[in-house]
């Protein structure tokens, strides 16, 4: 038991976009209670799961965007001839494969490196689809985007052939989110490994995917958490928002002292850190040592909201942070601006858990969808807020919604979250071996 409660901090911590496929899937076994809100929606899918098989198994989606027809693009890896490409689906609305986009509804590009993975998706006003995440070259994992045109092919008017690899020299560094700003440049969040240290690592590029040299150091931003206090920064940036202001906000997790923390930065227009926020840029906010952030969303008012998790009171479990538009923690929000929620302890006598996604939706509500641990493994988890961070108790148990998709000592989780204008949840499943997504009733 205590093995399992005290999961190493790299599993716990690590960014959660990247992707997860083991081969088997089973069907799900129903784990919460039978109310309407939270409950799979029957009109999605075969009782509101779709799963989307490339070439046999190996396959995971990294994340999820709505079009503003209703339909879902899905993005991930795909396993092809024993090498993980970038991979993606759409789907009309009931679930089915639109089979106007890529062959048949998937499409797959290979960038050239032995792995390959998309961890993030962004459209553009066009339509276009802008994927960002991984490629492995020679010794190092590197920044990889591909832009598709509306039906699935590579657009050729970007980069190379439609692709673009980025490297901070002869160092690791990948992408795990992306957004497009109003002006059509496209940034890019994710880490680099400078100098022995973990860094926020930032990327901007132009429209035709070129670098952004108004963009910090020739298109690049590298921000380091510690080095000051401890000699050394560890932390990872794990996803990015753009404010109506054109400011930046990233959230990751940072390792100061003897845990990490939930580590935020915001940046202007040109890259440079943002001063009014925080201290000097950057917040860190603590709940108990070993917390991290693995989502952020601006709210129309400024105010910004960040998921992840946080050491709880025996065990793990999803926590929220809310924020005032200067980087203090909003106290309306929640116990003094934050929130933490456990999955099991009723049940078991511990909490394992983490929400790897977050989606606002238009009544301040939240959704953040993860893992939790319960039926002998780390199983799917999601619950709703209401706008003040209560839990709202019409949705599945309690607030609640837990799944098991394989049985017992099998795992699974729900990674990306997004809700669609008539308020239905989609989430991501990983975990199962094939894109695999749900739909719930709002």
């Amino acid at each position: 038991m205590e093995q399992k409660r005290n999961a190493s901090l790299r599993d716990l911590l690590k960014p959660k976009h990247a992707l997860v496929a083991l081969a088997m899937a089973l069907a799900p076994t129903l784990t919460y209670g039978q109310t309407r809100s939270g409950t799979f929606d029957a009109s999605f899918g075969t009782g509101g799961q779709v799963t989307t098989d490339f070439v046999g198994a190996g396959d995971g989606v990294g994340a999820i965007a709505v079009q503003p027809d209703g339909k879902l693009v899905a993005v991930g890896g795909a396993t092809i001839n024993g090498q993980a490409d970038f991979a993606l689906a759409r789907y009309n609305g009931n679930g089915t494969l639109d089979t106007s986009f890529g062959k048949n509804g998937r499409a797959t590009t290979d960038l050239g490196g032995r792995y390959q993975g998309a961890n993030s998706v962004a459209l553009q006003a066009d339509w276009k689809i802008v994927v960002a995440g991984g490629s492995v070259i020679g010794l190092f994992d590197n920044f990889a985007l591909a832009r598709y045109n509306s039906n699935g092919t590579l657009d050729t008017s970007f980069g190379t052939g439609g692709t673009v690899i980025t490297n901070f020299g002869e160092v690791s560094s990948r992408a795990y989110s992306v957004a497009v700003q109003p002006n059509g440049k496209i940034v890019v969040a994710g880490y680099a490994n400078i100098d022995g240290s973990e860094d926020f690592a930032l990327v901007r590029y132009n429209a035709d995917g070129t670098l952004d040299d108004t963009f910090g150091a020739g298109g690049k931003v590298i921000t380091d958490f510690g080095l000051v206090q401890q000699g050394f920064s560890y932390a990872f940036a794990n996803s990015l928002a753009v404010q109506l202001d054109g400011k930046i906000v990233v959230a990751g997790q940072a390792l100061l002292g003897s845990g990490f923390d939930f580590a935020l930065a915001r940046y202007n227009s040109n890259g440079e850190l943002d001063t009014s926020f925080g201290t000097s840029g950057k917040v860190i906010t603590d709940f108990t040592p070993n917390d991290g952030a693995n989502s952020v969303a601006v709210l129309p008012d400024g105010r910004i909201v960040v998921a992840g998790q946080a050491n709880v009171d025996r065990g793990y479990g999803f926590a929220l942070v809310r924020y005032n538009s200067d980087g203090t923690v909003d106290t309306s929000f929640g116990s003094g601006g934050k929130v933490s929620t456990d999955f099991g302890l009723l049940d078991q006598g511990f909490s394992n858990a983490y929400a790897a996604s977050l989606a606002v939706e238009p009544d301040g509500s939240m959704v953040a969808a993860g893992r939790a641990y319960f039926n002998e493994g780390f199983h799917s988890g999601m619950a709703r807020y209401n706008s003040d961070g209560t839990l709202d108790t019409s949705f599945g148990t309690g607030g609640k919604v837990t799944v098991d998709f394989h049985g017992p000592y099998d795992y699974d989780q729900f990674g990306s979250v997004v809700v669609q204008l008539d308020g239905k949840i989609v989430v991501a499943v990983n975990g199962i071996g094939d894109f695999t997504l749900v739909r719930y009733n709002n």
